[in-house]
């Protein structure tokens, strides 16, 4: 049993962050229905520089627990096989840019007259209201706008977006908790609504603590590199051979790490006196421990770290993280048997569910995969489809 058993979502999404979204609808047991544009599909399955087998791994990272349907929604009968689906299905997910699919009559307007039970998310660049509802969005540009991209970096260096694609991974976190959301309201109300969120706010919402403090006394927080505004040490630090990262969160972990590094005489220094006096002081502090630990290795600090009960980690590479035992033990990383690309391994779903865990039930679908499957299943005949196909109106794959 999958928490998800029976919640059908529409998924006319493309790129990374809708798409993820429905992803993690999917993992939690979803029947999720891709659909895609004939001939060449969404945007990622061509999308490089990695394939696997001519299969792109953007798509297959972001594609798994979904059906493929493949449908030329410039064709009014590939419309009029949208709202059929849209009759019997509770959600539906498109990042397009707002008010692009009213020309399609898949607008929340028109999606909503069909069926009102429906749950319709959208995710786009900055959301469906606003001077900027217009515009399209993409992770560099939120992480810029949203201020993400001004607290990241070294002090005296240009900002620096995250390497990672964060808003776009966090907007379709947060349209998946909307949209749980509103299937939790739906049991109550027994009516659907709109989701609406965007990259830019993700950004913006990431940066609660630091827009507190600036509500508190008008401060702007600068780039510090790893350090923090709110504790020191809280950093990275190199060593010999590498380097690592520690947080003393305390006064008890504090003195905790003076001692280890026989730094004992900092603790009664009246700059280093409180938390707060070590975060004014900090770029100082740093200079000292730094040149403590420049001539140890960087197993030798995390042991000493570890030994005092301190809380701290190497800084690893993703071939280091993929062997790590911490990542072995909670099985992230799994595999999955694609009909191209072979056996994929990619990462679980990173929630441990005990009664209705999430898993991986299909492998990303070639396009077309299921579209026959999906229409006999609305009503169309083979007689029907075959017509449907030779029209232009949906593609469906055959086999090689």
């Amino acid at each position: 049993m999958n928490s998800l058993d029976g919640i059908k979502v529409i998924d006319l999404t493309q790129f990374l962050s809708a798409s993820y979204c429905a992803q993690i609808l999917g993992d939690l047991g979803a029947d999720v229905i891709k659909i895609e544009r004939p001939g060449t599909g969404e945007v990622y399955r061509n999308y490089g520089p990695k394939f696997i087998n001519g299969e792109s791994t953007s798509f297959l990272s972001m594609n798994r627990n979904k059906r493929s349907l493949s449908l030329d929604l410039k064709k009014e009968k590939a419309i009029k096989i949208v709202g059929e689906l849209i009759k019997e299905s509770d959600v539906f997910i498109e990042n397009f840019k707002p008010g692009k699919l009213k020309k399609y009559h898949l607008d929340y307007d028109s999606v909503k007259s069909i069926n009102p039970k429906l749950i319709y998310c959208s995710v786009s660049g900055y959301g469906y209201t606003g001077p900027y509802s217009s515009k399209g969005g993409f992770d560099l540009v939120a992480q810029g706008m949203s201020g993400l991209m001004s607290v990241t970096g070294d002090e005296d260096g240009p900002p620096v977006k995250v390497g990672y694609a964060v808003t776009d991974i966090g907007s379709g976190m947060y349209a998946a908790i909307g949209i749980l959301a509103a299937l939790i309201a739906r049991e109550k109300t027994e009516e659907g609504q709109f989701v609406d969120t965007s990259l830019f706010e993700t950004g913006v919402a990431w940066g609660i603590m630091s827009i507190l403090n600036y509500f508190a006394d008008g401060s702007i927080p600068k780039r510090m590199g790893s350090a923090s505004p709110q504790n020191a040490p809280y950093q990275a630090f190199e060593t010999k051979d590498g380097a690592f990262t520690v947080g003393t969160g305390n006064e008890v972990l504090w003195e905790k790490f003076c001692e280890i590094f026989n730094l004992s005489y900092l603790v009664n220094e009246p700059e280093y006196l409180t938390n707060t006096l070590r975060v004014k002081n900090q770029r100082s502090l740093s200079l000292k421990i730094q040149n403590t630990v420049k001539n140890l290795s960087t197993q030798d600090c995390i042991n000493r770290l570890e030994n005092a009960g301190i809380p701290c980690g190497p800084i690893n590479t993703l071939d280091q993280v993929i062997s790590d035992p911490q990542v072995q033990a909670r099985n992230l990383i799994i595999e999955m048997n694609h009909k191209k690309a072979g056996k994929v391994k990619t990462l679980a779903f990173p929630v441990k569910l005990s009664k209705t865990p999430a898993n991986i039930r299909l492998a990303p679908a070639l396009l077309g995969e299921h579209t026959a499957e999906i229409l006999n299943k609305l009503g169309y005949k083979d007689e029907e489809i075959v017509k449907l196909e030779k029209e232009e109106v949906i593609e469906i794959y055959k086999g090689k």
